[in-house]
């Protein structure tokens, strides 16, 4: 086969996929110019990465992430049409190959450009916002159907096959992360996953990637028990009318499980919008720009934007302290947590470096105040910060990419998703006890899951897990599950995994709201799906799915409810942020609407 049928053959991947969304907005930061590369290698092929949703990684000539080269080429992966600063991180590539693993200590605006001496599949990705895939296959034009190699290296030091169920994995969520007319739409009444019958030579073993299609029954349900309050998501990759840049807020009823209104931030041309959290009165909302560098502040009833400001490099989660109500953004690409005021237009007070190179994405504040914690991103560590001293202890975990924590409601305990897992455990929640500030323990969530075969003999079946939130009554862990689109259930007097459901492609947030009459519902979001999962936490069963895209919203030009990330369920359980709210009941300074909800609550839902 020659070079130029397999090229052909590439491009029948981007048919599959949608087109591609109309680029916009700033262009790379001041040092794109900047190139980390071996003298003299010119490159054949180019990816950009940008801000545009599925299309993280860019071919320049015909939209797609994925790139054909020749054995002794070189691709150039450059940042142009984004906001904020990325790590350029080799994911997966051939063992032995040269120059292999490509990997940036710390989040800028380098180019890289990299040499292929080995024919196989190679897979980018960034480190600050992990789910942005760009792959190069070297191919050689000798042989049948493009060349993934016999094996692949993967970053957390597991060697696999490439005719394993987990290699296979992976690859099905390359297409579907980087191809949004494959992302699972509610709206229809299936989800057809359907890929090319592009040859595949796995080794010397060719296979076509529509073995890789799949097709499942669409079936929303609204919980047959309302919820308490409001659920609000980030529809992360929504594409508006009027502005270039991706995502919104989507705010849902949960009385009648009814979507109530979108924050769109067309004025501000608001970006990649990732995490909530909402004042101690409920007025107002702050949000964080991921692939940008700002907190925006919203009015949570009416959605208008009230006040933007830069506060660092992507910046990721925002949390308040219980007691002060003081802001604390975590910012992703750098290596502190910026502390700001409370209120409409938040002043910042300061910076809290949390370790070198660190790149705090998830933290989490205790419930009595005393500590933020941080999961390190980029240095395989968890930060505990005495807010009172400002002062910082690093613990290192072994995880690879630490991306979100949570503490026990008594302050004893955190745990700390590793979205890479702790070698040699492929997908991991680090558990560290504060108290000590030292690690205790690895639970292993795919311990029941074999990487070769794909056979599951139990209930821990979770891979790349995310957002893992602790349940207000201390019980349960729920963790997202990416890769495996799983949420994965466990006992945290036991950190045993009890149970594994089903979440969607992308299975990306958690967090708990209220369930009328007592109890709480976990809410899960997914990125490249447009449901919003409800599940009982008295049963632990799934109660029903949400619809998240409005179909009768014409400013929404793509992506219809795609992207679900942060969750934000109104009004807050967590014992130390509620209990804030609680004492201003009655006192004037919440809204009625706010006081209905709090009359709502159970005597076992409130805090001692």
């Amino acid at each position: 086969m020659q070079m130029s049928n397999k090229t052909t053959k590439r491009h029948l991947i981007a048919a599959s996929a949608s087109a591609i969304l109309a680029a916009g907005g700033a262009g790379a930061a001041a040092q794109d110019d900047v190139i980390l590369s071996v003298a003299g290698v010119m490159p054949s092929a180019t990816l950009e990465m940008t801000d545009e949703p599925g299309h993280w990684f860019k071919d320049p000539v015909d939209g797609d992430s994925l790139v054909v080269v020749k054995p002794g080429e070189a691709v150039l992966v450059k940042m142009t049409d984004t906001n904020t600063e990325h790590t350029i991180t080799s994911l997966a590539w051939q063992p032995g190959a040269k120059d292999f693993p490509v990997d940036q200590n710390q989040a800028s605006s380098a180019s890289v450009t990299s040499s292929f001496d080995q024919p196989g599949l190679y897979v980018f990705t960034c480190k600050v916002h992990p789910y942005m895939f760009g792959a190069v296959v070297v191919d050689d034009p000798a042989t049948e159907g493009l060349d993934l190699g016999a094996e692949l290296q993967l970053v957390n030091g597991a060697k696999v096959p490439t005719s394993s169920d987990i290699a296979k994995k992976l690859l099905r969520t390359f297409f579907v992360a980087t191809s949004p007319a494959q992302w699972r739409d509610y709206r229809k009444p299936n989800w057809e996953l359907k890929l090319p019958p592009l040859p595949l030579n796995l080794g010397g073993t060719v296979i076509t990637l529509d073995a890789l299609n799949v097709s499942a029954p669409n079936k929303l349900a609204k919980p047959a028990t309302p919820g308490v309050g409001e659920v609000w998501v980030n529809t992360q990759f929504e594409t508006i009318q009027g502005k270039s840049k991706p995502g919104t807020a989507t705010q849902v009823d949960t009385a009648n499980w009814t979507l109530k209104k979108k924050v769109k931030g067309v004025d501000i041309n608001m970006n990649n919008p990732h995490n909530m959290w909402a004042d101690h009165t409920y007025k107002d909302i702050y949000q964080t720009e991921w692939f940008d560098k700002r907190l925006t502040v919203f009015d949570r009833a009416t959605g208008k934007v009230l006040n933007t400001q830069v506060v660092g490099q992507s910046p990721s989660h925002v949390m308040t302290r219980p007691g002060d109500g003081n802001l604390y953004v975590a910012i992703n690409a750098e290596d502190r947590i910026v502390k700001l005021s409370a209120g409409e237009t938040p002043n910042i007070l300061g910076s809290i470096n949390v370790g070198p190179h660190s790149g705090p994405h998830g933290h989490h504040m205790t419930d009595d105040g005393k500590y933020a914690l941080t999961p390190n991103a980029l240095a395989s560590s968890v930060s505990v910060v005495d807010l009172n001293s400002e002062k910082a202890t690093e613990i290192p975990t072994g995880g690879v990419v630490p991306i979100a924590i949570w503490s026990t409601p008594d302050n004893s305990r955190a745990y700390v998703a590793n979205l890479l897992g702790t070698p040699p455990l492929l997908s991991t929640l680090s558990v560290i006890d504060l108290n000590a500030k030292k690690k205790l323990q690895d639970i292993d969530l795919a311990a029941d899951y074999d990487p070769i075969s794909g056979k599951t003999r139990g209930e821990a079946y979770g891979l790349l897990p995310i957002q893992t939130p602790i349940s207000p009554d201390g019980k349960y862990i729920v963790t997202a599950n990416t890769l495996s689109a799983t949420l994965s259930i466990v006992d945290v007097k036991t950190n045993k995994v009890l149970k594994s459901l089903p979440c969607e492609p992308g299975c990306h947030g958690v967090n708990y709201g209220a369930k009328q009459g007592g109890g709480y519902y976990a809410y899960a979001a997914s990125k490249f799906a447009n449901d919003l999962i409800v599940v009982d936490m008295d049963k632990l069963e799934i109660a029903g799915r949400v619809l998240l895209a409005d179909g009768k919203d014409k400013d929404i030009a793509a992506n219809n409810g795609m992207g679900g990330q942060g969750v934000l369920p109104l009004p807050m359980t967590e014992h130390g942020h509620l209990r804030d709210t609680l004492k201003m009941a009655g006192s004037g300074k919440l809204s009625r609407e706010v006081e209905g909800w709090l009359k709502k609550l159970t005597k076992n839902q409130k805090p001692l």
